[in-house]
């Protein structure tokens, strides 16, 4: 047993190389034998005069040796195999020992004994060994145990290659779940509130599974708030893809323009199923769930959706729209493919009405399809560029957020500085993705800020014991040089010389302080790897765009409040001043595009819905009529 027990992968390793070894090697006896009515009858005859022995190998040979007892119908069970004597040599009778097997004996052949071995020898060399068996720590001394044991005794082998040794779930405080104690948490409980599909992913990404899980209900709401998001998903490409009635066995890659957004995120889709292939090869289910989750919420909804939101405005046969649809059909359809033994009702669902409907050819149910990913459309390069760009989008945000300068209107410019090569790279490289997205009109990038002020300041903590008098003369002079240069000759020699009347003092970098000074209409945040100044400038052109875009926010409310369609046209009437009207008219196309109106007006009416605005100093009043 100790020696099978090598050739067995154990999930922990520490199950079988410590835990189950240290059993096996100090295994006692093993009684088999049990004084109860219901199991397997032991299959040994003992003669009443002279105590012989005979133990019966088979159905056939009990039939062949028996003297007495009915050998028809379900004969080999009790009460009717205690009936069946047999004739002993020495002329007496032999019946059968009233005991039955430990039922720990049945569960260890349980395997081979499902594929009617040995009688049926076909499947049992197609399947055994098993490739793969899991239970709780509590089978060390169980079914781990006595699977082994019965396959070494009766195959010389162990009947199984691989065991995932799982914890117990436990209630929020850590202990046993106990009808005694109230704190049972039901299946059925879970399941009416939210579904099987949640319960099961929870289950598999609330810990690892050899551990025990803490269950808790705001975890599980949490997983609730992601599939959520993932429908969302859904009815978003869903409604837009059929708005266009888009099919994507119309088109080829000749027919559509792929921008690095979409090939970024057929990457990501690609290495999320890889990284849970080989999780859950691994039965690391934590991490395949978590892989899932991370690509759901970070990469699909919160960033690629963004990233093509747009692109779903523009015209019904525009090539780029019909990248973005593609890509997103695509990616959805790899991701519940992934998804599917995981959550196979929620994933069923989209794969019938967003795959089988346009791809009729596809197998009638998502289950039935083999499971794959194409590891040629992974570039870790991009998904690494990408990374570092959504970082300096979010630097641009809070610089924007310290400065007070709405996310809604555009900056002349975006500097990105750095000293790494990656990160000015990827700005390079994904330059359209941060002018979209960091809405900005142009985006520098560098390894150093040309334009901030440094001023140099002693250090009094170091300097006044060592200078005491000379510290305001040395203070004249650090600030009546350039604080960038003192800064170089600092970096570049290690020290910087100041020249008094009388004498010279040489300063170490710990002795000076650099203060630095932005110019007026900057902000600047900083991320890893660098920062990022933009420029908060309020030209004439910026200020007409973002009064464009604070109008566009407002019609767009007035549609929700509708409740409109999202392809529904409309007219509109802004009754503002001459000011304001002077400040957006280079936009009305571009606004009327974004609200989907027809028709825009400069003037009172009396539509379907009017509504006052103030948008900064102007008031307004907005008035949409259905188309």
């Amino acid at each position: 047993m100790l020696n099978e027990l090598d050739k067995i992968e154990w999930v922990p390793s520490w199950a079988g190389e410590n835990r189950f070894r240290n059993w096996v090697e100090n295994a006692r006896d093993w009684t088999i034998s049990r004084q109860r009515y219901w199991g397997i009858p032991i299959p040994i005859w003992e003669c009443e005069n002279c105590d012989e022995i005979t133990v019966v190998g088979s159905i056939e040979e009990l039939k062949s040796i028996s003297a007495e007892g009915e050998l028809k119908g379900d004969f080999i069970h009790r009460p009717h195999v205690d009936e069946i004597t047999i004739k002993c040599k020495c002329g007496g009778n032999m019946k059968r020992t009233p005991d039955v097997l430990d039922v720990w004996i049945d569960s260890g052949i349980a395997g081979w004994a499902a594929l009617h071995y040995p009688e049926e020898k076909d499947l049992f060399d197609e399947w055994y060994p098993y490739d793969f068996i899991t239970e709780g720590h509590d089978q060390t001394r169980g079914w781990f145990y006595s699977q082994l044991g019965c396959g070494v005794i009766s195959n010389d082998s162990s009947p199984y290659k691989k065991v995932l040794m799982h914890g117990f779930t436990l209630d929020e405080e850590g202990k046993k779940m106990s009808k005694s104690l109230g704190n049972v948490v039901e299946p059925e409980q879970v399941i009416e509130l939210y579904g099987v599909d949640i319960l099961r992913f929870y289950l598999l990404w609330g810990n690892k599974p050899w551990e025990d899980l803490k269950f808790n209900w705001d975890e599980l709401k949490n997983i609730n708030k992601m599939f959520n998001i993932l429908w969302n998903v859904y009815v978003f490409s869903t409604t837009y893809m059929s708005i266009d009635k888009f099919d994507p066995t119309d088109y080829t890659l000749e027919d559509i323009h792929l921008r690095e957004e979409d090939l970024w995120i057929t990457s990501r889709a690609n290495s999320m199923a890889k990284e849970v292939t080989e999780s859950l090869e691994a039965l690391y289910f934590h991490k395949a769930t978590r892989a899932i989750n991370n690509f759901i919420l970070e990469d699909l909804s919160r960033w690629y959706i963004r990233l093509i939101r747009g692109r779903t405005w523009n015209e019904k046969n525009d090539p780029d729209k019909l990248g973005a649809y593609y890509t997103l059909y695509n990616a959805i359809k790899l991701l519940i493919r992934t998804l599917a033994p995981i959550a196979p009702h929620i994933t069923e669902d989209m794969y019938q009405n967003l795959i089988r409907t346009v791809e009729t050819s596809y197998p009638l149910s998502l289950h039935m399809l083999d499971w794959e990913f194409d590891e040629k459309q992974i570039d870790t390069e991009l998904e690494s560029n990408m990374d570092i760009v959504r970082e300096i989008i979010e630097a641009c945000a809070r610089a924007r957020d310290a400065a007070k300068y709405k996310l809604r209107w555009p900056v002349s410019e975006i500097i990105i500085v750095s000293e790494d090569k990656k990160v000015l790279n990827a700005a390079q490289s994904l330059r359209n993705v941060i002018m979209e997205q960091a809405n900005t009109k142009d985006v520098v990038s560098s390894d150093k800020f040309e334009d901030v002020t440094i001023t140099a300041l002693p250090n009094m903590k170091t300097l006044g014991p060592k200078l005491r008098q000379d510290v305001p003369i040395v203070a004249s002079k650090l600030a009546e040089g350039d604080g960038a240069r003192i800064l170089e000759k600092l970096e570049s020699d290690g020290v910087y010389v100041v020249e008094l009347e009388e004498k010279t003092i040489t300063l170490e970098p710990q002795d000076i302080v650099f203060e630095t000074e932005l110019p007026e209409n900057v902000g600047s945040s900083d991320f890893v790897g660098g920062n990022v100044f933009i420029d908060t400038t309020l030209t004439p052109e910026i200020l007409s765009e973002a009064m464009a875009r604070e109008l566009i926010r407002r019609v767009q409310d007035m549609r929700k409040d509708l409740d409109l369609d999202v392809e529904a046209n409309i007219e509109v009437f802004v009754d503002c001043s001459d000011n304001f009207r002077y400040t957006i008219k280079n936009f009305v196309d571009f606004i009327s595009h974004e609200i989907r109106a027809d028709k825009f007006h400069f003037g009172s009416e009396e539509g379907d819905y009017t509504k006052d605005w103030k948008i900064e100093d102007h008031n307004l009043s907005i008035s949409i009529v259905k188309a």
